[in-house]
């Protein structure tokens, strides 16, 4: 026999299951105990959008974060909130920021200044100036098999020397570098061209591989047994598993040149 439950019975249901399913949000202005993470009970945001309630800017991580029993700060909206960037970070991206703070038991404070200038009424005004132009692909003569319609990424050590020998490889309009020492205003507008697939070759170091690739093709790791690839600061990191987790997330080649020369 079948049972019909009121809908006073159903409404009930709803809002009991509504009070207890969580979301978390990283707040750009705000911190809650030892890092910026609140919790909220509002469903109405989708994961990786960029929230607006007042002067704070807010990032759905949605439900899954690391560390969820250290959230103890509960966020209440005192001013009208509204998505001002849809899918600021894909899933692939939030799944990265999750392993960073999982894996080195850091703080999303910490791990998400690698992904993000948290300047982001500037960062902002950029992207609504921003003018796009396709950069084309015109590969001379390349030992790594990159692809021409894709996201290629080259990570490179943080060394002047090494810099020098790819003075002609750099030099081709179409490589896209990005260096720790860049301005925010450069930076910005490197993760803007790689977000939207403007760029096609990306040479970084190993701080500034945190991009929102759209569609990884390859990355080719040169020197990936030199030392100098394990970050000194939080979170500790060794470049190597970032790119293994990488590889995972989009599904891309991994080449591991020992020379660098190979890169043409």
């Amino acid at each position: 026999m079948i049972e019909f439950f009121p809908p006073i019975t159903i409404l009930i249901l709803v809002f009991i299951a509504s009070i207890s399913w969580k979301m978390y949000l990283f707040s750009f202005k705000q911190f809650a105990w030892h890092d910026r993470v609140f919790s909220s009970n509002l469903s109405i945001w989708k994961a990786g959008d960029l929230i607006q309630c007042g002067w704070d800017f807010l990032l759905n991580l949605w439900d899954e974060i690391a560390f969820p029993e250290l959230t103890r700060a509960h966020f209440t909206p005192t001013s009208p909130c509204e998505v001002v960037y849809t899918k600021f970070f894909d899933e692939k991206f939030l799944a990265l920021a999750n392993r960073m703070v999982y894996q080195r038991y850091s703080t999303y404070n910490n791990v998400l200044k690698y992904f993000v200038s948290f300047e982001i009424p500037q960062l902002l005004s950029r992207e609504s100036k921003a003018k796009w132009q396709i950069k084309k692909l015109k590969l001379n003569e390349v030992s790594t098999p990159l692809n021409e319609s894709k996201q290629n990424l080259v990570i490179i050590p943080d060394n002047r020397s090494r810099e020098n020998q790819l003075s002609d490889f750099f030099s081709q309009q179409w490589v896209t570098h990005l260096y720790s020492t860049d301005t925010q205003n450069r930076k910005d507008t490197n993760r803007r061209e790689i977000k939207k697939s403007k760029v096609w070759i990306i040479v970084a170091t190993q701080s500034e591989v945190f991009q929102p690739f759209n569609n990884l093709w390859t990355i080719a790791f040169v020197d990936w047994y030199k030392r100098y690839y394990h970050n000194q600061q939080d979170p500790r990191y060794n470049i190597s598993e970032v790119i293994k987790k990488m590889q995972n997330l989009w599904d891309c080649g991994v080449i591991w040149l020992n020379n660098i020369g190979l890169i043409k």
